[in-house]
């Protein structure tokens, strides 16, 4: 995008896997309550993925604009839609293609992206993150732009370096400010690791002229969660309650807020307060956090 354009908003996203009227109606509750530089400005609603067949550096992508176009038609209008596409290459199925090659799968995700009227721009994810990587998010960035859609990628807290060239790669750098403290995380562990990345954030965002946004694990994750439920044994609780994750990760970003490179919080996950029946305190079946997000939870972020 160029500097004449509007600048990006202040605000919240999330990330869904589904369509739930009741999310909808969360979203739409939240803004009505939530102070403005904290209502909902983005969504990250799953349509598809890039998969890797057989035959070496060329990609699939599917897509499916369903997800996508309902919310669309049900959460409040000026939100910016930025459908996920997501995908694994745990084997190194993505590793050290050339830039022609890369040039061709950012071609076929962009495709997409252009064709769905409702779509922003895209939020991009493919997992795990290789610097070789670069030149794809880079050409997905400038093909997106060109019709004034944006990149947005999700990335875990990396080197001063490496960070540079991400962020000179996309328009949004999603940091996950979860799972960054290793699995079943102290508080305290927890909270001095989130205040490390996101000033390391922070820093390369105003080098670069860049912004990003802080995932904050608001009812699950893989590290940071309250009890182990399920299997053979008794449930067993960590001491530690979601909302007590999420006020350290709040304290961590706070000196950073009214920086113009913070753009916002996305929160992981969203889960439907009106389908979603599980309750935190009683649950059996195996897990490892909440499910929900718990009215604790949604006060804290609506008197941020």
């Amino acid at each position: 995008m160029t500097k004449s354009d509007p600048p990006l908003p202040r605000g919240l996203s999330t990330w869904v896997y589904q369509y739930r009227e009741g999310i909808a109606k969360q979203v739409r509750r939240f803004n009505a309550r939530a102070k403005p530089d904290m209502h909902f400005r983005y969504f990250f609603p799953y349509a598809g993925a890039v998969d890797f067949p057989e035959r070496k550096h060329e990609v699939a992508v599917h897509y499916n604009a369903d997800i996508p176009r309902r919310y669309a038609q049900t959460l409040p209008e000026g939100i910016l839609l930025m459908p996920i596409v997501d995908g694994r290459c745990d084997h190194g199925e993505f590793t050290d293609w050339t830039e022609e090659e890369y040039g061709r799968a950012a071609r076929k995700v962009a495709h997409h992206i252009l064709q769905d009227p409702v779509a922003a721009g895209v939020q991009i994810d493919i997992e795990p993150f290789h610097p070789s990587h670069l030149p794809f998010y880079r050409q997905l960035r400038e093909m997106l732009n060109a019709e004034g859609k944006f990149c947005t990628m999700f990335v875990g807290p990396r080197s001063e370096a490496l960070l540079t060239k991400i962020f000179e790669s996309c328009d949004i750098v999603v940091m996950s400010g979860y799972d960054i403290a290793g699995e079943g995380a102290a508080l305290d562990k927890y909270r001095a690791a989130m205040k490390r990345s996101v000033a390391r954030f922070q820093q390369v965002a105003q080098k670069t002229g860049g912004h990003y946004m802080i995932g904050i694990p608001a009812a699950a994750s893989w590290g940071e969660y309250e009890y182990i439920a399920g299997g053979d044994g008794p449930r067993v609780e960590t001491g530690v309650k979601q909302e007590a994750y999420v006020r350290a990760a709040l304290e961590a970003i706070a000196p950073f807020r009214e920086h113009p490179e913070f753009v916002g919080i996305s929160l992981w996950h969203m889960s439907d307060p009106e389908t979603e029946f599980e309750r935190p305190e009683e649950v059996s079946k195996p897990t490892k956090f909440p499910n929900i997000i718990r009215e604790s939870v949604w006060r804290l972020l609506e008197t941020y």
